[in-house]
């Protein structure tokens, strides 16, 4: 008799748009009222910057930014990492910050009008006096890997990946 009984799986479920906004509405309720995180974005104006026609890249000081906007995500700044001038001997060892990731709703980069890119620089607030500016590696748009889903149903977020700058001459907000 429990042979012929099928139980609904989560596949053939049916998740509606609905569910979709509902899930992410309690998201992104979380990420902006609980966890207080955010990171400001510096958004590369690729229209009015002076670009090299044969290389598309632009020298420091021909590069336009859009107005900065904070927006709300979770991140993470990895573990400082030890470097060496030498590596052969390990003379003049330093320490060197570790990068930023950082996960933000589609739905948050909507709603602030920011489509961050690779090569957008992004800002940390460390603490009341300091920030540390990162630029962008990965900008994460290709986020259709199960982890980016909810319910099965679209991709709600992106996973950007960010390195260091680590020379305040190439940005310094």
């Amino acid at each position: 008799m429990l042979n012929n009984l099928k139980l609904p799986s989560r596949n053939n479920m049916f998740y509606s748009e609905e569910d979709f906004f509902l899930e992410n509405e309690i998201v992104e309720g979380y990420i902006e009222e609980d966890l207080n995180q955010s990171v400001v974005v510096y958004e590369v104006d690729r229209k009015k910057s002076n670009i090299n026609a044969i290389y598309k890249e632009a020298s420091k000081g021909n590069i336009r930014y859009k107005a900065p906007r904070e927006i709300p995500c979770i991140y993470e700044i990895k573990d400082a990492e030890i470097k060496s001038f030498d590596n052969k001997s390990s003379n003049a060892v330093y320490a060197q910050d570790g990068n930023l990731v950082f996960y933000v709703l589609t739905k948050t980069l909507e709603k602030y009008m920011v489509d961050i890119k690779r090569g957008d620089y992004i800002g940390v607030k460390i603490d009341s006096n300091r920030m540390k500016y990162y630029t962008v590696v990965n900008d994460g748009k290709v986020n259709t890997a199960n982890s980016h889903l909810i319910g099965a149903y679209k991709p709600a977020w992106r996973t950007v990946e960010c390195t260091l700058v680590s020379d305040i001459s190439e940005f310094n907000g």
